[in-house]
This record gives structure tokens, C-alpha cells and sequence, in this order.
């Protein structure tokens, strides 16, 4: 079997097909000194349960790509159905993105969203540059799960569980 060409596809190409990726919606948070930032993200993914890890990946134009560098902390606040409005705030790029959200600080120090579906804590093992985005491996340091509805994103907009399964019905 002959393995096809390794040209390369357009973004025209690509972002389409990565549209159809139902994905949780996430922000991820870092803090370096005062400095607190979050922003809102769907690539997370497990790594291992043993030890328990994830991996996020990040763009190096980001705010948040120094501060998780520096610090090497950062947490995954997994956003319930009834967190659009946060989604949408740290998709923003606010100044000063936790002047009006209701958090806590963690075990690392990173802001943990009040009211979230699930939080993770990490701190990183591993940076991998690749492109313009580095994948940051995390090892869990504290976590929590509340249960809710949990906020996902397809087809380049919000929409929840039923919402999702109805388009496809």
C-alpha cells in the first residue's frame, strides 16, 4: 500500500475538519507574580493516569503562553452549559480578565473558576514547541469535579449536550 504525499494542506483545508471536533470548553489560567490571566481553549487532553496528566496546547503569541512558561502552573477549568458568558470573556482578551469573574487561588497559586463543571491543577513536566503553539505537559496537583452540564463547542459556535445530539438526530 502506497503512503500518500506529505504535501502539505492549506488552512482552508484544515479548519474546516477541526470545526467537526466536538470539544469541551475550557479555560485555561496561569498567573506569574500579580499577574493573572486565563483564556478560553478546547485543546486539552489526558495523557496519563498514571501519573495523573494532561496536556494543553497553547499559542506562543498568547499572554498566557509566558506566564504558564514561567511559573510552570497552570489550570483547566472545565466551563459548566451556564459559563457561555465566561467562555466568551476570556476569549476576549480582557486587561484585566478576573477584575469581575468569581474565582478562587489554588494550590499553585492559578485562578480556579467559581462554579465551574471540574477543575484541574498542574504543574508542568514538559514543553514541546511545535508551529507557532507549544503543548505544555501537566502533572496534577489538585482537582475537583461539581457535576454539571459541561459547555462544548462545535462547528465554530456554543452549544451543550442535547443541543449537539438534536443536530444530529
Amino acid at each position: 500500500m502506497a503512503m500518500p504525499s506529505a504535501a502539505r494542506i492549506s488552512n482552508e483545508e484544515f479548519k474546516p475538519v477541526m470545526r467537526r471536533f466536538a470539544a469541551c470548553v475550557n479555560v485555561i489560567t496561569s498567573v506569574d507574580g500579580e499577574t493573572k490571566n486565563g483564556m478560553t481553549a478546547t485543546a486539552v487532553c489526558s495523557v496519563s493516569a498514571d501519573p495523573p496528566s494532561v496536556l494543553i496546547i497553547v499559542n506562543k503569541s498568547s499572554r498566557s503562553h509566558a506566564l504558564i512558561s514561567r511559573s510552570q502552573a497552570f489550570g483547566v477549568n472545565v466551563l459548566s452549559s451556564e459559563q457561555e458568558d465566561i467562555a466568551s470573556h476570556f476569549a476576549s482578551k480582557s486587561a484585566d480578565p478576573f477584575a469581575e469573574i468569581d474565582h478562587w487561588i489554588g494550590r499553585t497559586g492559578c485562578p480556579i473558576i467559581c462554579d465551574a463543571d471540574a477543575y484541574l491543577e498542574c504543574s508542568v513536566v514538559k514543553e514541546t514547541d511545535f508551529g507557532t503553539h507549544t503543548i505544555f505537559i501537566g502533572q496534577i496537583v489538585s482537582c475537583d469535579v461539581s457535576s454539571k452540564p459541561p459547555l462544548l463547542y462545535h462547528e465554530g459556535r456554543f452549544c451543550g449536550l442535547q443541543q449537539a445530539q438534536l443536530e444530529y438526530a
